[in-house]
Order: structure tokens, then C-alpha cells, then sequence
């Protein structure tokens, strides 16, 4: 069965390298002839070999099974930390970097682009060399964007575009803006970063974007976070009552927001899929590795595992990216 893999990294090393020498995190360190990214206090995360070069990469994909990799930069913050232009200009970087990967390996990677967000009009108009220009199929977008949260006045109007573009955006995490007791990098990626995801997307949802840009595609990172889980208690509390008489007035109830989500497969755990695949249905489920870091290895068996129609894995493996992120003309290279 074909496998597109919507969630694995590349890492431009010129962005790291830059990092080098700042004031102030995050920033990068050269240790023993490898980088080291310090992101935050207690997360450090190596610049893996896997991640810059790419003949590891795809022996790995090739291990398992992948027929597309879905590239997207892999930090837990994008070049928007930079602010201003620099940030701009390192965004136009890091895709071109993208961009030469894909022309190198035809047939096995597509891209998702980056955003500086560093000015509101020249973000937008990366968006359209994206995709007009250098061919990539959507975006990643951080879940917060240098100490900004990413429903900001500012950053909506380049959501809004992409939306309008009819390309899909995959929330990754980012180092969340409260981060008062995540103290170890074990802490920092398996309750911080889901909560940031999740906080966002609901956030989002709440501000009217996806009643203003009906056609926005949000693919949540890791099973959506905490979403598919919490459902219940958001919907509770997102609907106006005597108590709470301040929850979001929406065209919909919220639930019809969150059921429009997408979610990527990286979970770990069989149950939490089968929590999501009965929230939120196949439709709506795509597989996701988070190459090179996690338990990547097990990904596939988990869908495998997962009880549900043949017709349904299908869909999940690589029906419902090449639909989302336009891939059926792709040619795939064995």
C-alpha cells in the first residue's frame, strides 16, 4: 500500500549555522563537530545527520516503506524568531534550500514552505513563490510565532491568504509562550508541545478565521494534540451560558470547527489513534512520522493496527494527502 509521509523534516544547516553567536535563545552551539540548538532552558535539541542529508533520509524512508516525504524545516520554531526582515529574508532561504532538494531527489519529496511573518505583504508574497514558483504543496506554521501568539492581528491576513490558496497549512509546535515547569526536554515535547498546538488551534477557530476563509485546511500536528481527547470539554466551555456568557460568538458551534480539522498520525500510542479515528474520522487522518526524531519507526505499524476498513487505511496512508495536498499527478520514483 503507497505511503505518503505528510510529517518529516529537513534542516537547512546555513539557518543553524546563522543561529550561532545570539544574544539570547534560541541560538546554536558547535560541540564536537555537531550543532547543538538550544531552544529554550532544559531543550536542547542536535542537529541529527538525518536531517541534513538527505541520502540518510531516504535510506530510512526506504526502510520504511515511504513513497513521498512531505519535507517541512525541523525546529520547534521557524525563521519568524529572527523578527523583521532577517526573518523574511531566512525564509526565502531555508525554501530555496527546500526547493533544491526537491529538484535533486524527483518523485520522492514535496515541500511545505516556510514564513518569516517578519512583514505582513512580503510574507504573503512568499507564499505565492511557494507555490507559483518553486512548486511546493502548503505550509508549516508554528504554533507561535517569537513570543506572539499566532491568532495576532498581524499574522492573519497571511493565514487568510494561504486559506484563499486552497493549500494546507500543518500547525507544528512550537516552544510554548508559558513554559513555566517544562524544565527537561522530556517535558517540553510530550505535554508542552502538544498543548501549544492545540491551544492554538482552538484559538484560532475562536477568532473567526475559518468562518472568514471557509476553505482553510489545518492539519494539527501529533494527532491534533490534545483535541480529539478534550473535544467534549471545548465544546462545553466554548458555548455561551449564564456562567460564561464571554465564549466566542461563531457561525457554528465549535464542534463544527473541530471536526473540520486534520490531524498527522504521530501518536505512539494505538489507543490515542483510536481515540482520534473515532472522534474525528479517517477522512480526516494523515500519515505522519515525525522523521528523525520520536519513535518514527513505529508509525506505520500503529495504522496498521488500527481497527478499521481497508478502504479507511487507504485514506489515512495516502488517499487523504494526495486529495489535500494535490499529489495524485505526482510522479512516485522507486
Amino acid at each position: 500500500m503507497k505511503r505518503i509521509d505528510v510529517h518529516t523534516h529537513f534542516q537547512c544547516l546555513d539557518f543553524v549555522k546563522h543561529l550561532q553567536g545570539r544574544s539570547s535563545l534560541p541560538k546554536s552551539v558547535l560541540d564536537g563537530g555537531a550543532y547543538i540548538i538550544q531552544c529554550a532552558p532544559g531543550l536542547n535539541l542536535p542537529a541529527l545527520p538525518k536531517i541534513i542529508d538527505m541520502d540518510q533520509k531516504l535510506r530510512d524512508l526506504e526502510d520504511m516503506k515511504i513513497d513521498v516525504a512531505v519535507l517541512s524545516h525541523g525546529i520547534p520554531f521557524g525563521p519568524g524568531v529572527l523578527n523583521g526582515p532577517e526573518a523574511d529574508e531566512w525564509a526565502m532561504r531555508i525554501n530555496d534550500d527546500l526547493a533544491r532538494i526537491i529538484d535533486r531527489y524527483p518523485g520522492k519529496f514535496v515541500g511545505l514552505g516556510s514564513i518569516g511573518f517578519g512583514d505582513c505583504q512580503r510574507s504573503i508574497r512568499e507564499v505565492d513563490r511557494c507555490i507559483k514558483q518553486l512548486g511546493f504543496r502548503g505550509f508549516q506554521v508554528f504554533s507561535n510565532v517569537s513570543n506572539r501568539l499566532l491568532d495576532s492581528s498581524e499574522f492573519i491576513p497571511v493565514l487568510k491568504h494561504i486559506g484563499m490558496l486552497g493549500v494546507p497549512i500543518h500547525l507544528h509546535p512550537a516552544v510554548p509562550l508559558n513554559h513555566v515547569g517544562l524544565t527537561t526536554a522530556g517535558l517540553y515535547l510530550s505535554l508542552g508541545f502538544p498543548y501549544d498546538t492545540s491551544l492554538s488551534a482552538v484559538r484560532l477557530i475562536q477568532s473567526g478565521l475559518f468562518d472568514e476563509t471557509l476553505d482553510l485546511k489545518l492539519i494539527v500536528a501529533h494527532i491534533g494534540g490534545v483535541i480529539p481527547y478534550l473535544t467534549g470539554r471545548i465544546e462545553t466551555y466554548a458555548t455561551p451560558s449564564g456562567v460564561f456568557p464571554d465564549a466566542p460568538r461563531l457561525t457554528h458551534p465549535i464542534d463544527h470547527y473541530l471536526r473540520k480539522l486534520y490531524v498527522d498520525t504521530v501518536c505512539y500510542h494505538l489507543e490515542a489513534l483510536e481515540c482520534c479515528y473515532k472522534v474525528l474520522g479517517a477522512k480526516h487522518m494523515l500519515y505522519g512520522t515525525d522523521h528523525p526524531f520520536g519513535r518514527y519507526d513505529v508509525a506505520a505499524e500503529l495504522v496498521e493496527q488500527l481497527s478499521c476498513p481497508a478502504s479507511d487505511r487507504e485514506l489515512i496512508f495516502h488517499g487523504n494527502a494526495e486529495r489535500l495536498l494535490n499529489l495524485k499527478e505526482l510522479p512516485v520514483v522507486v
